[in-house]
């Protein structure tokens, strides 16, 4: 029973229950570990579905854009809304519906088209990617040893023309300077006339 004194206050004391505390955390370990298990079971796996997993999954691995459909409703919903409000302003300021009709429809255009542009952008580089499949890898190029360093020397097949390798000379040795001679073709024997 309330007492009729203006300075005379009840207090209640309210305990929440544990399972307040308890929800939220638990709530967010349920979510965290079936986003993951989706991920990992379903999505990082490829399209091999048929039917309604098959568009689920294209959906999850965002292969099909709904944003496209999503913003050309958007924008009927934004062309509508600026003709009632224009209509509900012309009646205390023609002047100024006139300006809201021409310049929402105006700005409303632009940004939806921009946005639709970059969805069509990226639609029209998979449907490239697709088409091209996947590059093919560029050879390595060669590596030049760095400065200062010398390759190590490795036996390399004889040409034909080329003069072999000389062993170094020691600087004992007298050295000749004879320059080597080419080798002799073999001797060709004219034709010799027929016989009669």
């Amino acid at each position: 029973m309330f007492s009729s004194y203006p300075y005379a206050y009840s207090y209640t004391t309210y305990s929440m229950p544990l399972y307040n505390y308890f929800l939220p955390i638990l709530a967010l370990i349920v979510i965290i570990a079936g986003g993951l298990a989706l991920y990992f079971l379903f999505v990082r796996k490829p399209n091999h579905y048929q039917g309604v997993a098959a568009r689920l999954h294209d959906a999850l691995t965002f292969r099909t854009f709904y944003t496209e459909k999503l913003l050309r409703a958007l924008y009927c919903i934004t062309v509508v809304a600026i003709l009632v409000s224009s209509v509900v302003l012309l009646f205390s300021n023609f002047f100024g519906a006139l300006l809201v009709f021409i310049s929402g429809n105006l700005i409303a255009r632009i940004v939806y088209e921009f946005a639709l542009l970059l969805l069509v952008l990226c639609r029209n580089a998979q449907e490239i990617n697709r088409k091209m499949g996947p590059l093919p890898e560029e050879p390595a190029a060669p590596q030049a040893p760095p400065q200062g360093t010398v390759p190590p020397s490795q036996p390399q097949a004889a040409q034909p023309g080329a003069v072999p390798p000389q062993p170094p000379q020691s600087h004992t040795a007298p050295q000749n300077n004879v320059p080597p001679q080419a080798p002799i073709p073999p001797r060709q024997e004219p034709p010799q006339p027929p016989q009669q």
